[in-house]
């Protein structure tokens, strides 16, 4: 049963379980999760004040609405998403369709004019060629978009990571700051 759900898991992504290479503009699994940890632990440390931290239901609250939020996201996301192929599919349908049925006729010899059915013809593959273009530049823009991404919550880690350093080394300086005045 777990090997089922990890192979799953594997479908989802890209069939090789390689999150990297993920085509769209939605981000990864893993990535709504690191936002999501980064957001809370912004919640918890903007919460803290003199007296304590932040209340757990408080905290609590704000977590569901993280979560709610990335999750309504992801949806609204999807269904634009659904909306472009059912879009795409129909437009590329109905060119091809077109272009068989003049293409048929004009290989049955019973058109009367060439030049419309020629004008006909061209107009659906310019057609067909727009909505693969533009499938195509969607595709190349959601790569774009996933490789800007991912510099960015990089950027976002490296910028912690020297955050918690500087907490550490301040935390030390005042330490020896306080056992010198106290010596």
């Amino acid at each position: 049963m777990r090997w089922r759900a990890e192979n799953n898991k594997k479908n989802i992504l890209n069939g090789d379980g390689n999150e990297k290479y993920r085509s769209g503009n939605m981000p990864t699994p893993k990535q709504r999760g690191e936002l999501i940890v980064k957001r809370l632990e912004n919640f918890i440390r903007e919460g803290r004040s003199d007296t304590g931290g932040m209340s757990f239901r408080r905290w609590q609250e704000m977590a569901v609405n993280e979560f709610t939020n990335a999750l309504l996201d992801a949806e609204r996301e999807k269904q634009r998403d659904n909306k472009f192929m059912t879009r795409v599919i129909a437009i590329g349908g109905l060119a091809v369709i077109t272009i068989g049925f003049w293409g048929a006729i004009v290989a049955a010899g019973l058109s009367y004019d060439r030049q419309m059915v020629a004008f006909i013809l061209i107009s659906a593959g310019g057609l067909l060629l727009l909505v693969f273009g533009l499938w195509g530049l969607r595709w190349l823009g959601g790569n774009f978009l996933s490789g800007r991404r991912q510099n960015r919550l990089k950027s976002i880690a490296n910028f912690d990571h020297q955050l918690a350093q500087l907490d550490v080394e301040i935390r030390k300086r005042l330490r020896k700051t306080i056992e010198f005045n106290f010596k």
